[in-house]
């Protein structure tokens, strides 16, 4: 979808959101809403929600908090662990969480399966027994009613195609379903519904977020390597590569589309060197590019508006003077 199609839909989605809120402040004599009511967007990455985590604890040490998260896929677990404490000691409990997550912890110990479930016509080349029991590990019985900061994860019903907000209940059930990525892990049955990865109805998160009344929309992607060309011509690297321009181009967007609609935005895409979804060993450096990456959306921001504390001093440059002096 290009950016003018995004834009129209923005246009109108707004024009009747203003339409209806004047009329009620009008009706209750009431004031606009005050500014500063900041949503956290998490879009979702597989193995690189890692890199998301290292934005995360970068904006919350810079005084960046949620008032509202809502999340997909690999942003789910994100936003999950946060949304119970969002503060800078959470962020880097998170950072470690992904730091003791593997490879062998989420897709098993025999990869030779995935062969197998392609040549049976399977609907997923892994099963979810291991990412279940990883998001076990550190979610257990949470419910969404435990959260300090309201949480809501989307998921896509694959028979209706439109997206499903989780806001109540467990909290389990629901990060698996928003990250159960088609045709690698299985969808989710519950009742009559049938779950598949919320990353197929990102722009009706970014939708979720405006209606809840967000001012400020921290959209934040889990990146994706960016910038390397190869002489490989095989169906693999050719899928790998359309997936990481189509990951860029739909995030810049829906960047647009929102600051169409008004709001102050901060979009972070961590830029990778290397890595697919499922590459979770990688977690150090997804991490990293993670810190870069909100760092240098941070410099870029525009502060005037905003009653974010100044940033703390960098230690990196910190040390380079001492050394200097």
């Amino acid at each position: 979808m290009d950016l003018l199609t995004w834009r129209g839909r923005v246009s109108t989605w707004l024009n009747r959101r203003r339409s209806a809120t004047n009329a009620l402040e009008s009706e209750r004599g009431l004031r606009p809403s005050q500014p500063h009511r900041t949503a956290f967007v998490l879009l979702g990455g597989g193995a690189r929600g890692a890199a998301q985590a290292g934005a995360l604890r970068v904006l919350l040490e810079h005084g960046i908090v949620p008032n509202y998260i809502v999340s997909i896929s690999a942003g789910s677990w994100n936003g999950a662990f946060l949304a119970q404490d969002p503060t800078p000691e959470r962020a880097r409990d998170l950072e470690d969480l992904w730091l003791h997550t593997s490879t062998l912890d989420i897709v098993g110990p025999r990869r030779w399966r995935a062969a197998i479930n392609a040549l049976a016509q399977r609907s997923s080349l892994y099963g979810s027994s291991g990412m279940r029991r990883v998001a076990e590990r550190y979610l257990g019985e949470l419910t969404f009613g435990d959260m300090r900061v309201p949480l809501r994860i989307v998921a896509t019903d694959l028979k209706t195609g439109s997206a499903h907000f989780f806001s109540e209940g467990t909290v389990l059930p629901a990060v698996v379903a928003s990250s159960a990525m088609p045709g690698i892990f299985p969808p989710v049955v519950m009742s009559d519904n049938v779950f598949i990865d919320g990353g197929i109805a990102d722009w009706a998160a970014c939708l979720d977020a405006l209606n809840w009344g967000a001012t400020r929309i921290c959209f934040i992607a889990c990146g994706a390597v960016v910038g390397r060309e190869s002489r490989s011509r095989t169906v693999r690297r050719v899928l790998e590569r359309s997936l990481e321009i189509s990951l860029r181009n739909n995030f810049e967007a829906m960047a647009f589309a929102l600051r169409a609609s008004g709001v102050e935005v901060l979009a972070i895409f961590p830029e990778l060197s290397r890595g697919t979804m499922l590459d979770f060993d990688l977690a150090p450096s997804f991490i990293e590019a993670g810190h870069i990456a909100a760092r240098k959306a941070l410099a870029a921001w525009d502060y005037s508006d905003s009653d974010t504390p100044e940033s703390p001093p960098d230690d990196t440059e910190a040390h380079d003077e001492s050394v200097g002096a």
